[in-house]
């Protein structure tokens, strides 16, 4: 019965894949996502702050901090990737600058450095990369694409975005809950900017600020107002401004082990020498009732039980296994395309966690090849007039726990590009 449930859901994916990857990317564009894996074979694509997994791509320029990215290749053969870095204005456009006028180095370069997956059902090939390296230094503040091909045919396999930021403005960030305003739901920052000695001569014009809420890079309102200023600070506490959508916690699921069912997890099957992992059946929310969980705003960690003893490599240990995700709604609107969606996703809506409907089962279904760990995901929506919907099976309150970035950039008079010159991180309930 699994066999044929496997084949099945196996065709629906393939079939998806070919018919929505276009649509796909023109959503991503639209709604502003900037990571995209352009290869089915690339997997468990991460970029962090070198030594802490579960940080934001971003360094201090000219420090000794690095990020390092680190990617899986599940296809057969060792490939030859290299990768190019692009510099990008506020909006993670490429402001098409001359690479001197950004780094040093080859434009051009090779990833060298990559391990085989030892005793894992499923065989990959682990690549690590940090930048800046000994090819490569960053010279300039800003956003940035990390770019890498494929060198058999000089094609794309993945792109992932990054920050290089300048402590030149110091930021003073504030977080309360909205009592007004006809906004349940939704949450507040109240932040101001100490020029220091930044010559900033109209905020108006030559700064431009960027608010994340956790690690999503899609501009989710209006940029913010300013409500005061004098020679020393810029304020943007308008009550009335710089209001989010608290959205809800993440749901979450660990497959660190493959013996036992963990959080999250309804069955385990390993069916000729490959893994199937069946999730608890997840249901609209609660619309009325805020329930805390401990999340990890959307993220995951790569961790895995079955590592070999005194082994610490997890990157090279933890298996690949297939994980099926089930939502029910038992009233579908035709109009509306549910998505898996979080760091599993880059980000971004991905061909392969677009669902399909099940009529039998009166749900939305997908299977997700994911390396062994523990994982949050949500459920989001895209309506007919292509709108984003983050709180569709989940309502949106006030005290959910949110991590909020603030992204500050100038571009003087004479500046050709966006330079980012200050970022500062807040947590909801810190």
């Amino acid at each position: 019965m699994l066999s044929k449930k496997i084949i099945s859901v196996t065709a629906i994916i393939l079939f998806s894949l070919s018919v929505s990857a276009q649509n796909e990317a023109e959503l991503n564009r639209k709604f502003g996502f900037k990571d995209f894996c352009f290869d089915k074979d690339i997997r468990t694509l991460q970029a962090y702050k070198t030594g802490n997994e579960m940080s934001q791509p971003y360094v201090e320029l000219n420090s000794n901090e690095t990020i390092t990215f680190m990617f899986d290749d599940l296809s057969e053969h060792a490939r030859d990737f290299y990768y190019v870095i692009k510099h990008c204005n506020a909006d993670w456009e490429e402001d098409n600058l001359f690479v001197h006028d950004y780094m040093k180095g080859f434009a051009e370069n090779n990833i060298f450095k990559f391990n085989s997956s030892i005793n894992t059902t499923v065989s990959y090939k682990n690549y690590v990369l940090t930048i800046p390296n000994s090819d490569v230094q960053i010279v300039t503040s800003g956003n940035y694409l990390l770019k890498v091909y494929d060198r058999y045919d000089d094609r794309i396999v993945f792109q992932k975005g990054f920050k290089i930021f300048e402590n030149k403005v110091a930021l003073s960030l504030k977080y309360r809950h909205i009592v007004n305003y006809g906004t349940d739901g939704k949450q507040q920052l109240e932040f101001s900017i100490n020029r220091g000695s930044l010559p900033i001569q109209n905020p108006y014009n030559e700064l431009k600020l960027r608010i994340e809420q956790n690690s999503q890079r899609a501009p989710s309102q209006a940029l913010p107002a300013i409500s005061f200023q004098n020679n020393l600070v810029i304020d943007y506490s308008n009550a009335a401004k710089n209001i989010f959508k608290g959205e809800n916690e993440y749901r979450m699921f660990d497959t660190r082990s493959l013996a036992y069912n963990a959080e999250g997890v309804n069955k385990i099957i390993n069916q000729i020498g490959e893994y199937h992992v069946l999730l608890n059946i997840d249901r609209q929310n609660d619309k009325e009732t805020y329930q805390y969980t401990r999340d990890i705003n959307g993220k995951y960690y790569i961790e895995a039980d079955r590592m070999i003893k005194h082994s610490t490599d997890k990157n090279l240990e933890a298996d690949y296994v297939n994980v099926y995700f089930t939502v029910e709604d038992p009233n579908p609107d035709a109009n509306i395309t549910i998505y898996v969606y979080g760091a599993l996703s880059d980000w971004g809506l991905k061909p392969e966690c677009r669902m399909e409907y099940n009529e039998s089962r009166q749900s939305y279904e997908t299977t997700l090849l994911l390396k062994q760990g523990y994982y949050n995901y949500k459920y989001v929506a895209v309506d007919g007039k292509q709108n984003f919907l983050s709180d569709f099976f989940d309502e949106s309150f006030a005290q959910t726990e949110n991590e909020y970035t603030v992204n500050v950039y100038f571009k003087g008079m004479h500046d050709r590009w966006d330079r980012l010159v200050a970022i500062e991180s807040i947590n909801t309930a810190k």
